[in-house]
């Protein structure tokens, strides 16, 4: 092979390489978690994620089970449909419902170019956004893919509620995490949120490309844990 050769080959691997960690996003999934406030099990979450091309669809469904379901009838229903192109992920639509026996709330945004249109509770809006804005839901796939491709910087530009917001990742160090699906080396982040009482931690696996197997949120005196108990 001559030097000409050898130069075309090595860039051709090289552009191999960079264009499969530049395309990286967490493999399509489908797994079952449980959810517990404190040591009580409230219910189940179900999450899918799924492609066509460089299209996805992403969707988790929790519904109250038992005691919980008999009193409360609570359930969230959160999905987003969209694209990614290189290391962007750009969402499309994205759906939130909270419901309970007494109230519900609901959620809907429409992303186009560098606008967010839609409707939280009652209220419309209309917004100009930074590029690479996502969603709540989409945001844990850019947090995965960034891990992944292992970003020291872990901020996004999230649309929430209605309002344009930041979220800040900290690592938090690895840990061998054991759950009814069995073991998993994590890395554990949490976000950061200056002066606010509440706390969420994810461990994020390396087996399922960075996305959670466990969850832990306090706000108050409650502790709401979510684990993986199952997934394909």
């Amino acid at each position: 092979m001559n030097i000409f050769k050898k130069i075309t080959f090595i860039l051709g691997a090289m552009s191999l390489l960079l264009g499969q960690s530049v395309y990286a996003m967490p493999k399509a999934l489908d797994a079952n978690y449980s959810v517990y406030k404190g040591s009580m099990n409230l219910g189940d979450m179900n999450l899918s994620l799924k492609y066509s091309g460089n299209q996805f669809h992403y969707y988790k469904n929790t519904q109250a089970k038992g005691f919980a379901a008999l009193i409360t009838k609570a359930k969230i229903i959160e999905k987003v449909d969209g694209s990614f192109h290189g290391n962007r992920i750009t969402p499309v639509t994205y759906y939130f419902l909270q419901s309970t026996r007494k109230k519900s709330r609901v959620e809907k945004t429409r992303f186009t170019g560098n606008r967010a249109q839609g409707r939280y509770k009652d209220k419309e809006f209309n917004l100009k956004l930074p590029a690479g804005t996502v969603d709540r839901a989409s945001l844990e796939l850019a947090l995965a893919n960034d891990m992944m491709s292992n970003k020291p910087r872990l901020t996004y530009h999230v649309m929430e509620r209605g309002e344009l917001k930041q979220y800040v990742f900290a690592r938090q160090g690895q840990e061998r995490l054991t759950t009814p699906d069995g073991d998993f080396m994590t890395t554990k982040v949490k976000v950061v949120r200056a002066g606010s009482k509440r706390s969420t931690m994810f461990w994020l696996a390396k087996k399922l490309d960075y996305m959670p197997v466990k969850i832990v949120h306090r706000e108050k005196n409650d502790v709401i844990t979510t684990v993986i108990k199952s997934h394909h």
